[in-house]
């Protein structure tokens, strides 16, 4: 009934949701992602896009070389690395070291790696108005960073040719090439030993087996701290203005009203009547179109009797009634997002990437560096750059990639061979035109990259394997720099210069020439110097008057030295040559040793003890020949028989020397005669008597014969109080020489303890420690040898003199007596050599045994260890008792090397 009534009054129905669809339907999207600019921006300024059309471009103009200035070059012959494992010696900080010092002079660099016919040379160049002050700058900074590298300045006349022919190189390659882009280390590789110039250091062959020939050019020019703060200001404005661009935030709201209006106009009478419940009908009625769901506005009278008298219900009533209705719907739309940039967010990356390379140039310096490549042909240029390329990139290269170019420009290659950059030209500009076009500044407009002195490095990374014409030596350990003090200054000599790193330093290495006292050990293998350093230590001792004695087991070097000598010095200091075996040698008369046994060794004028001298010869001889059952015995009784028969005063405790000494074959007789009173059977007697007459003839025929079977021995005095040489090279028995060797060290032994005991000023010297007299004793493992263990009744004479003379070093030091023992081989030698000895000189070997021997013996550290085997000639490690640790010492030539 109600929607009759709204119709009844004249108003339509309205479509809500219709409307509102028409609404949504015309209403335009909230947002639209903006058009991006970063990417382009990013890829043709920051990583310098505009560098790959270099190949296919000919516009450079040629830059000619600096007027007024000289290149001066380095060359290095020879790098540095730990003797024991390559990347304990960090070449690589070592060389950015050197770098940062040359930016820091504002110094040009120019790194050159030129191969020719098979040989590799690298040399440091650098450019200025002094070229060889520029060069000795680059040189100390060189040797201080990198002790150990071996350099030539190629500034004298002898270099001339070296230098043209780098030139003429250099000039004649009719291909070049460069490298592009900022290199970086490979964190997950040992960078140090992979990302080198090794690969272009080792070579490559072509097709035919030819050697390639070509240069590696790396042009690096400093750039000042103001330059460098302009482009980080730069780089900071561009990530400030393109930080905007990063995230976007939008918000959005649309509101949309659609609305409908209608009026309505109604006029009329009616005449009629009605009764009461009519009325009351109608009444209701209206009420209920009034309160309706949707209101409604009519201007209708106050009551029923007037309404039924406007629709003329009643007799000539009339009414006229005005509708108005107005609909509205409204729209709307509110959206939030965030729009993240990531090409913009990169170019920020970016920027604040470069900001920290520039800032770290700040601290160790900034260059601008090209890589170029100059060859005979296109092939070997592409071949040097893609290698260079994968020897570059790394974990951050992709800050600006690395690219290789190819030049076709005759002015690209003269501008390189003139060891400058090679400038790009701005396209749209006039060719001449050198205004500054590149967002960064002028650095960026080369045909090179600005890098800081840690991505130089890269570019120049120094080779680190063994390749012709560049040596690398283990020599990165370091010694002690200073020798042992001592008060006594009058005392000290001179040996040579201390080694630090392989680099001889200007501070001497000095010996206590009555340290040697204590003894001196020499070893090192054969032509290392060995002979040349005893020579010095020998003039050291002969200059203060200390007489010396040399035993030579083999060779002749050291009678040729006394020959030598003697054409010097005047008759009274002439030097005393033995030779048993020869009474000349090479038209020079020769001294004739003899060693009587049964005559103790005592200064002139000292009385003697025979008695105990015939008990030392008696369990020398024992020892040294075989024997066995009661032998021992009988000899023991045949020879003190035999003097105490020849010697009046035997028995006696002291006695005076003799003119002369019974003989030794002597004692034969009496031997036989006391076996024949012992009443054995003829059998037995006749067996004794016959082995003691082999062992006695055996010690007096021939050469042992013509030394031991002497009425006296070679004055003592001269043996042991002058200087003398005793070459034993003639005896070829090792026994036999054993024998002779143990003889001599009874006899010093003896000498040494006459001296001491009846020389008031003897004693008063060597009791404060001072060095009266040096024996010496060459190629020692042929008498002090290790004895090997012999099987019963055969003799060891090896091991007699061992016993005796580890005895004598305990215990003649006391008496004034000093020994110096040289040799190859430290572990053919017995024990006591070593470990009683107190300078210890060694030179190079290559024996693992024998080094950890002597390492141990030295104290030396296991990277100290490692330098024994690389020792030059002329090179030992040496430590004595004052000195605080092992020295490493370049033995001085002595001033008569003869």
């Amino acid at each position: 009934m109600s929607n009759f009534i709204k119709r009844l009054i004249g108003r339509s129905q309205f479509n809500v949701d219709g409307n509102l669809q028409k609404i949504k339907e015309g209403h335009k999207p909230l947002f639209v992602f903006p058009s991006d600019l970063a990417n382009p921006m990013m890829d043709y300024m920051l990583e310098r896009s505009y560098l790959e059309d270099i190949s296919s471009r000919s516009d450079f103009n040629e830059i000619p070389m600096q007027l007024q200035t000289d290149i001066s070059w380095l060359r290095i012959d020879r790098l540095p690395v730990s003797p024991l494992r390559i990347d304990d010696y960090d070449l690589l900080s070592r060389w950015q070291g050197v770098l940062s010092s040359l930016h820091a002079w504002g110094q040009k660099l120019i790194f050159l790696l030129q191969r020719h016919n098979g040989q590799t040379h690298l040399y440091v160049g650098v450019q200025g108005y002094n070229g060889e002050e520029c060069a000795n700058k680059c040189k100390c900074a060189l040797t201080s960073s990198m002790p150990g590298i071996d350099l030539h300045y190629l500034g004298g006349k002898e270099d001339l040719k070296e230098i043209i022919g780098i030139n003429n190189q250099i000039s004649g390659s009719v291909c070049g090439g460069a490298v592009t882009g900022i290199p970086s280390f490979r964190a997950n590789t040992q960078y140090g030993v992979l990302q080198t110039l090794d690969k272009l250091a080792f070579g490559f062959k072509d097709m035919r087996g030819m050697d390639a020939n070509y240069s590696m050019i790396v042009i690096a020019e400093p750039l000042d701290d103001n330059v460098i703060s302009e482009v980080i200001y730069r780089y900071q404005k561009l990530g400030s203005d393109i930080h905007s661009e990063v995230t976007q935030h939008v918000t959005e709201s649309t509101t949309i009203q659609h609305g409908e209006g209608t009026s309505t106009g109604v006029h009329g009478g009616i005449g009629m009547g009605a009764g009461q419940g009519t009325m009351n009908v109608v009444s209701s009625l209206l009420k209920t179109a009034m309160y309706t769901a949707t209101p409604v506005s009519l201007p209708i009278g106050m009551g029923a009797k007037a309404l039924m008298s406007a629709i003329g219900l009643s007799g000539n009533i009339g009414f006229s009634r005005s509708i108005s209705s107005n609909d509205s719907v409204s729209y709307g739309e509110s959206v939030a997002k965030d729009y993240l940039n990531k090409f913009a967010q990169y170019t920020e990356l970016l920027t604040d990437k470069h900001c920290q390379r520039l800032r770290s140039g700040r601290d160790i310096g900034f260059w601008n560096a090209g890589v170029y490549v100059l060859a005979d042909s296109v092939d070997n240029v592409n071949l040097i750059t893609g290698i260079l390329r994968s020897v570059y990139s790394g974990d951050y290269t992709h800050i600006e990639p690395i690219r290789t170019h190819l030049f076709h420009s005759p002015n690209a290659l003269n501008t390189i061979k003139n060891f400058n950059l090679v400038p790009l030209i701005n396209p749209e500009a006039n060719e001449f035109a050198t205004e500054e076009w590149h967002i960064l500044g002028a650095p960026y407009q080369y045909v090179s990259t600005p890098v800081n002195t840690e991505e130089l490095s890269l570019y120049t990374s120094l080779p680190r394997k063994d390749v012709p014409g560049i040596r690398f030596v283990k020599n990165v350990a370091r010694f002690a720099n200073n020798p042992g003090k001592n008060l006594n200054a009058d005392d000290l000599v001179k040996i040579g210069n201390i080694v630090d790193t392989g680099v001889q330093q200007n501070n001497p290495y000095t010996v206590s020439v009555n340290s040697l006292v204590r003894h001196a050990l020499i070893v090192g293998s054969t032509g290392c110097g060995k002979t040349t350093t005893c020579k010095t230590l020998i003039n050291a001792v002969l200059e203060k008057k200390k007489p010396v004695l040399i035993i030579e087991p083999a060779k002749d070097e050291w009678v040729r030295w006394a020959i030598k000598q003697n054409e010097h010095l005047p008759e009274s200091e002439r030097i005393h040559i033995f030779e048993p075996g020869l009474s000349s040698f090479e038209g020079t008369l020769l001294s004739h040793l003899m060693l009587n046994p049964f005559q103790p060794a005592a200064i002139a004028g000292a009385p003697i003890d025979m008695q105990t001298r015939c008990e030392k010869i008696t369990a020398l001889i024992n020892a040294t020949l075989p024997t066995g059952d009661i032998l021992p015995v009988i000899m023991d009784e045949a020879l003190y028989t035999y003097l105490k028969e020849k010697v009046e005063d035997f028995e006696e405790e002291e006695m005076e020397q003799l003119s002369s000494y019974p003989l030794l074959e002597g004692a034969l007789g009496v031997a036989k005669k006391l076996l024949t009173n012992r009443g054995y059977e003829q059998r037995v007697t006749d067996s004794f008597v016959a082995a003691l007459e082999t062992r006695f003839k055996y010690l007096t025929r021939g050469k042992r014969g013509n030394i031991l079977n002497q009425l006296k021995s070679t004055s003592y005095d001269t043996l042991f109080n002058k200087n003398c040489v005793i070459n034993l090279s003639k005896i070829p028995n090792v026994k036999d020489k054993a024998l002779i060797m143990s003889m001599i060290l009874l006899a010093q032994y003896e000498y040494r303890m006459s001296a001491y005991s009846y020389d008031k000023e003897y004693r008063k010297h060597a009791q404060a420690n001072e060095l009266m007299h040096l024996t010496v004793i060459e190629e020692a493992h042929n008498v002090l040898s290790k004895p090997s263990a012999a099987s019963e009744g055969t003799g060891n004479p090896q091991q007699v003199v061992a016993d005796l003379f580890s005895n004598m070093l305990a215990e003649i030091r006391s008496l004034g007596e000093g020994f110096m023992i040289i040799d190859q081989v430290p572990t053919k030698l017995i024990p006591d050599v070593i470990k009683n000895t107190n300078y210890k000189i060694c030179h190079r070997m290559t024996s693992i045994d024998d080094c950890a021997v002597i390492a141990q013996a030295l104290a030396l550290r296991d990277d100290q260890r490692g330098i024994i085997p690389t020792l030059e000639q002329g090179n030992a490690i040496i430590a004595g008792d004052l000195d605080d640790a092992a020295s490493w010492v370049k033995i001085s030539r002595p001033v008569i090397n003869l």
